[in-house]
């Protein structure tokens, strides 16, 4: 089982070990979460909707992050999110995407502390989405790729705020 994501910048230890997790990710591991994202985005009704409403239920301090019309964020979010998924097998393109997307997330004025809820509500989101094909495998696959993801982005908003 992973650790979730810490409010402060990652260390050097912890972002090797993160980038070592996503270069050697186990195929298994891949497998599951790519199993529950085709089932969650497949299920009625729109993913990033039910997951932004989640989200703001559980953290409504994060709604000033989005302004305006949250149609675009939604479809960002599900576009980014299925492009994650789709370079699990690709793993150094990830993680390219996932340093990027750190710097983007500083520009943002994301905080550290906001990752722990996020990967709650993302991990429920799928796995409610999903519904009883959902294990608790899937669960320790998504929660995995979740931390191993924001401790990359994390590392990359600490050190564009050091710039």
């Amino acid at each position: 089982m992973s650790k979730p994501p810490s409010a402060r910048a990652p260390n050097k230890a912890q972002l090797a070990t993160a980038e070592q997790w996503l270069m050697n990710i186990q195929a298994d591991t891949a497998g599951l979460i790519k199993s529950a994202w085709e089932a969650a985005v497949s299920a009625p009704g729109d993913f990033a909707v039910d997951f932004y409403d989640n989200l703001f239920k559980a953290a409504p301090t994060v709604i000033d992050l989005f302004a305006g019309d949250m149609t675009e964020q939604q479809g960002r979010l599900t576009h980014t999110l299925g492009e994650t998924v789709a370079l699990v097998d690709k793993p150094e393109h990830l993680l390219l995407l996932l340093r990027a997307s750190g710097v983007r997330h500083h520009h943002y004025e994301v905080k550290h502390a906001y990752f722990g809820i996020m990967r709650n509500i993302l991990v429920d989101t799928i796995a409610v989405r999903t519904g009883e094909p959902f294990t608790p495998r899937h669960r320790e696959a998504w929660e995995a790729l979740f931390d191993n993801m924001a401790t990359i982005m994390q590392h990359g908003m600490a050190s564009t705020a050091k710039k």
